[in-house]
């Protein structure tokens, strides 16, 4: 049972539905489904035959999903997962390839307001902050035992936080006497070293850098956009929504590589490299919240969306 309400408010619903949508009869993943909210539009733009399989890591979230589609079980499959799975859990259920596959990489409005789940630093609660509640290792396990040098490489590369040395050793100092159970313990912290600095935005920074540390964001990512592409089909399409800077930059950079032809130096007589294009990119610049959806939900500000679309003579299938 739901400890609170599984609220969410999705972000760039209209936009990511209309162009993730092309074929009205074909089969989508959703492997962040969250609440339901994106899910919901792809499937008002289905007819009968068309299906969505959703999927999340996070248990709560699962389960609201069931609750709200439980009227439309024969048009949506829901299953707790995790996306960086999607190719076993497609060849697990008979399936090669389908039409769309969208992620919406944020964290819901539910997992913030949460104080048990510990992912915000407003709140009082256990320092977790993991997305799956099945694994082990929590936010806890990291600022207890990470060393000062592992501490620092988080912060910095993660949270781009350029306090990340002094915050590492502030840590490491604050632990040597109690073990630091709470995100108050850490908000705490954090002001210290921060002194007359504006203090919301260092933890904001240290919260995303623990968040992406625990649930392994940056590799998932990685080791999902290298698996995703052969399962889409001719005209298939790929659509990401991220928050902040290393996600949308690795997003830009793996869409632009597949978008790429030959890469050969200028002048050779024939291409030896044999690159190809598996891709068009269909947001040339990303596709951000306008005013009025920031107004009602201020947390979609920094939300970018990108999307491709395989291309048909592309040769790349699964293997």
């Amino acid at each position: 049972m739901l400890k609170n309400t599984f609220q969410h408010i999705p972000v760039l619903v209209g936009p990511a539905a209309e162009m993730l949508v092309w074929n009205p009869s074909g089969l989508y993943v959703d492997g962040t489904l969250g609440g339901g909210g994106h899910s919901a539009a792809f499937l008002s733009r289905l007819d009968p035959s068309g299906q969505v399989i959703g999927f999340d890591k996070d248990v709560d979230a699962v389960a609201a999903s069931k609750e709200r589609f439980k009227d439309q079980s024969g048009h949506i499959s829901i299953m707790h997962h995790d996306f960086m799975n999607i190719e076993e859990l497609l060849a697990g259920l008979n399936i090669g390839m389908v039409d769309g596959v969208f992620l919406d990489l944020g964290l819901s409005s539910y997992q913030i307001d949460t104080p048990e789940r510990g992912f915000s630093f407003m709140a009082d609660g256990p320092l977790d902050m993991r997305m799956n509640q099945t694994e082990t290792r929590s936010a806890s396990d990291i600022i207890n035992r990470a060393t000062e040098e592992e501490l620092k490489h988080i912060l910095y590369d993660y949270g781009e936080e350029r306090l990340a040395r002094p915050l590492a050793k502030a840590i490491i100092k604050s632990r040597q006497k109690a073990t630091l159970q709470t995100t108050t313990n850490l908000v705490k912290i954090i002001k210290e070293v921060v002194r007359h600095r504006p203090v919301i935005k260092t933890c904001a920074r240290v919260f995303q850098a623990l968040r992406i540390a625990v649930n392994n964001e940056l590799e998932r990512l990685k080791s999902t956009l290298g698996s995703i592409l052969p399962l889409l089909k001719p005209e298939g399409r790929l659509g990401i929504i991220a928050y902040h800077s290393l996600e949308d930059r690795m997003i830009k950079h793996t869409f632009r590589e597949w978008a790429t032809n030959c890469t050969c130096p200028p002048g050779l007589p024939q291409c030896v490299c044999q690159k190809e294009a598996y891709v068009t990119i269909l947001t040339k610049r990303p596709i951000r919240p306008i005013e009025p959806e920031i107004l009602g939900n201020p947390r979609a500000r920094s939300a970018k969306l990108r999307m491709v679309e395989k291309l048909p003579g592309s040769t790349l299938k699964v293997a």
